[in-house]
């Protein structure tokens, strides 16, 4: 039976016109700069050839194309006993090498994709860490590949979802559903019901009764997909709405969805670190997670807009700024701002900057300027010799604290004045930074152990009507990594899996470019 399963997946593959096998034969790239090609075929040559072929054929688990690694000529080589040829062996770890180092560390240099994705590439693992891999799993080259491949909690997941999906895929997929020209919400009775109960039951949703009723159970369901559709929840399938367009995309594209993110994650560290932040910018979600406390935070974010991207990053918080200015970068100032200024007369210039607590500086800080000698109407990117700076106060916009990191791009974390815009389901809205939910639960836990306690963070950050002259900075102890990164898919521990649209459009330049990937 396992045999059979294994030469379907393979048909399958073949079947989907996916992309050509590469003969492998150039340079190993990301590689220990001191160690060849050579060393590292020696430190393979131990495995045991039917676990080769079980590792590549199963590569579809790692979001991988069978048919990019494990051709039609090594499966007749494998069965008729060539394999084990010299040259047909050597040919074989040439591709199974290749394949470790697209599961450890991904096919492609994520800095070559988009200009806002700012991870390097990975190293790959040393011959002599091969070497170890290769004789502590006892010549098992499936069990190698699952220890070189990331060990990330989302990563892991998408596997799990993979896994539930691929064998579908390979039996077809799911029917398409045609739109129904009513309105569908609770109470309803239609047969197409039946099909969209069936669909969502697929995704991990609890449908307990397959019927052509639209019930409580396919509200919630419902609702949770408008959600991630970034829609206000209506409970609705309208005629002609975006909640049909969720249940007409093909399964096949929803597995190609999981793997282009599962190569991101690829990206990232094999193993996070015990105290970590990890933002979904995709879905606009905030976790904290320190197994050394066994503690999880979890809220909402709002970060960039599909213009003004939140940078794809490995970082770390280094300290925090209690009651923080914002220097207006000139760009948002610009955009988001001029505009109403120079409609305004001198004492309606006067009164925005007041009101917001805006003051203009020289562009060394040295002094400040009066915002009614500046020609408004004539400003330009080109001519902006001035800052904007905001002072602390409860409307900052950073809010009443700021988590800064080490990057040069001015990206960092923050609470904010527009605290009304989580409850909303679209919180792609920001200019690249991160908008925390819960900005003081996050501060009294990176400064606990310290002079500052919940109660002192509490009294001590400005309160609405209160204008401070200048900010408080608190350095951390303990830094804390960031990851920053778009993962369109996912599945929780409800099992539901959920998908986003790929508004940074990176889905689309991996499933271009990365080798074993079907399209």
């Amino acid at each position: 039976m396992r045999k059979q399963y294994l030469l379907a997946a393979l048909s399958f593959a073949i079947s989907m016109g996916t992309v050509a096998p590469r003969a492998y034969a150039e340079p190993m790239t990301a590689m220990n700069s001191l160690a060849s090609s050579q060393e590292y075929l020696n430190a393979l040559n131990a495995l045991d050839m039917s676990s080769v072929r079980e590792a590549l054929v199963n590569i579809w688990s790692h979001g991988m194309n069978p048919n990019a690694y494990w051709t039609p000529e090594m499966e007749q080589a494998f069965i008729s006993g060539q394999i084990e040829q010299a040259p047909l062996r050597r040919q074989v770890l040439q591709v199974y090498l290749q394949a470790l180092k697209d599961v450890a560390i991904g096919s492609t240099d994520p800095q070559s994709l988009a200009s806002d994705i700012k991870i390097k590439r990975k190293d790959f693992f040393t011959v002599e860490q091969l070497n170890s891999l290769v004789l502590a799993n006892g010549g098992r080259a499936d069990l190698v590949l699952e220890q070189v491949s990331p060990q990330s909690p989302a990563y892991l997941s998408l596997r799990e979802a993979l896994r539930r999906l691929y064998p579908l895929l390979l039996k077809g997929g799911w029917d398409r559903i045609s739109p129904v020209n009513k309105e569908l919400s609770l109470g309803v009775r239609h047969p197409v019901i039946v099909k969209l109960k069936e669909r969502l039951q697929v995704l991990g949703y609890k449908i307990s009764s397959i019927d052509d009723v639209f019930d409580q159970e396919m509200l919630q369901a419902i609702n949770d997909v408008q959600t991630n559709l970034r829609m206000k929840p209506d409970g609705k399938i309208s005629p002609g709405g975006r909640t049909w367009g969720f249940f007409w995309v093909f399964c096949g594209e929803r597995v190609r969805q999981i793997q282009a993110d599962m190569e991101k994650l690829r990206w990232l560290p094999q193993r996070l670190e015990d105290r970590h932040i990890f933002v979904n910018t995709a879905f606009s979600h905030f976790v904290l997670t320190d197994k050394t406390q066994n503690k999880v935070m979890s809220f909402k974010t709002i970060n960039g807009t599909a213009e003004r991207k939140t940078p794809t990053m490995r970082d770390k918080v280094t300290y925090l700024v209690l009651n923080p200015t914002w220097t207006v970068p000139p760009t948002v100032f610009l955009n988001d701002k001029v505009e109403i200024i120079k409609n305004l007369d001198k004492n309606g210039i006067r009164k925005y900057f007041t009101d917001n607590n805006f003051e203009v500086y020289t562009s060394d800080f040295s002094r400040t300027i009066d915002p009614t000698t500046i020609n408004w109407r004539g400003i330009s990117s080109a001519n902006v010799n001035f800052y904007i700076r905001q002072k602390p106060n409860y409307m900052n916009a950073l809010g009443v604290v700021k988590f800064m990191m080490t990057n040069p791009y001015a990206i960092y974390l923050h609470d904010t004045n527009q605290r009304e815009l989580f409850a909303e389901a679209q919180r792609l809205r920001s200019s690249g930074c991160v908008r925390l939910e819960k900005p003081l639960d996050l501060a009294e836990y990176l400064l606990a152990g310290t002079e500052w306690s919940r109660p002192q963070i509490e009294n001590f950050v400005v309160k609405p009507g209160q204008v401070l002259p200048d900010e408080t900075r608190v350095n951390l102890k303990n830094p804390i990594y960031v990851y920053l990164i778009p993962v369109t898919s996912q599945m929780n521990s409800d099992g539901v899996i959920r998908f986003v649209e790929d508004a940074y459009g990176h889905n689309q330049l991996i499933l271009n470019k990365v080798r074993g990937i079907g399209r």
